[in-house]
């Protein structure tokens, strides 16, 4: 198994807590090669990674993050996001020197693997571009990517990639292209360029190899309401998934606060803290939200209103307001 992260130096010790939670759940397959897109990771955690890696027996490769903004020639408007989210899409650069990884599967930094990956690794993608999990997302969002409503809208934080394909098919100019068409910004980076290219070639899997905070904050009715997607997973296939999870993607939310930060009563925190326990970042402290007092208010005012209003208010805020005050920005 191929397995790809990219990170700052700000979010090694997270990276670093998944691919120990990866490693822990994965000890079936016989070989485990981590490749990490690194963008000034110190060395005391480069060392910590390899050192972490080394008592499972895998391997670890870093890899300079490739030269985007050179590349592309424009400025890059990531928002709150690092340059390194788009590194996924420039596979050719990046495994120019490792020509025997012809699939590869990507994770966020804020995942967290909970069950074996092997199924999902033995996918079938080779008519794909990869396999990836359905984004519940309205149709404002997609059309401010220029993507069709009938067009999959997918989550990026797990991502299976059939590189030879992608490097075979000149993706990267399709991505660098539309990055220029829009000066360099995109809604929610990396995730924006892929859903306004080449969403609808990737083949769909089960919502359990990526479950966001969604999952977790909303019953499935209720994230219909809340995000008035085109289309999505079935009733029955999202709750065996959220009963049974493979991937956890601990995405920012209004209602839950992610497990490195004080006070997180996200369903999954305690399980997070306790591979946090066991990595060699166990001595670091946990974070302070720099908005705790603004996400609080939202939450508590949230919580004061009737819960079907309270919904309705935010569906539309999420899926008019905001892809609105993302075009103004």
């Amino acid at each position: 198994m191929n397995v790809m992260y990219a990170s700052d130096d700000n979010y090694a010790e997270i990276m670093g807590v998944s691919i120990l939670s990866l490693l822990k759940n994965n000890t079936e397959i016989s070989n485990i090669n981590i490749y990490i897109v690194e963008d000034g990771i110190s060395q005391d955690n480069v060392r910590k990674i390899h050192d972490m890696v080394e008592v499972y027996h895998r391997n670890v490769f870093f890899l300079k993050k490739p030269d985007i903004r050179g590349k592309l020639g424009v400025e890059l408007k990531t928002l709150r996001w690092s340059d390194s989210a788009y590194s996924r899409l420039f596979l050719k650069e990046l495994f120019e020197e490792f020509e025997t990884v012809k699939k590869l599967l990507y994770l966020d930094c804020d995942t967290m693997i909970v069950a074996s990956l092997q199924k999902l690794w033995e996918t079938d993608i080779r008519d794909y571009l990869g396999a990836a999990c359905l984004e519940c997302m309205s149709n404002m969002h997609k059309k401010i990517i220029g993507a069709k409503k009938t067009d999959n809208y997918v989550n990026t934080g797990m991502l299976l990639l059939n590189v030879e394909k992608w490097i075979n098919d000149n993706i990267e100019a399709e991505v660098s292209k539309f990055i220029k068409r829009y000066h360099g910004k995109t809604e929610y980076v990396d995730q924006g360029v892929i859903n306004g290219t080449v969403s609808n070639q990737f083949k769909l899997v089960s919502p359990r190899y990526n479950l966001t905070a969604l999952a977790y904050d909303f019953t499935y009715e209720e994230m219909q309401i809340y995000r008035k997607p085109q289309f999505g997973y079935r009733k029955r296939e999202w709750e065996k998934a959220v009963e049974n999870p493979a991937v956890i993607h601990f995405t920012t939310s209004f209602l839950s606060v992610r497990p490195w930060y004080e006070g997180s009563g996200h369903p999954y925190a305690k399980i997070w803290q306790e591979y946090h326990e066991e990595s060699p970042w166990k001595d670091a402290v946990y974070r302070k939200m720099k908005n705790r007092k603004w996400r609080d208010r939202k939450e508590k005012l949230y919580n004061k209103t009737p819960r079907w209003i309270a919904i309705r208010i935010a569906g539309i805020l999420h899926a008019y307001v905001k892809p609105i005050m993302y075009l103004l920005q």
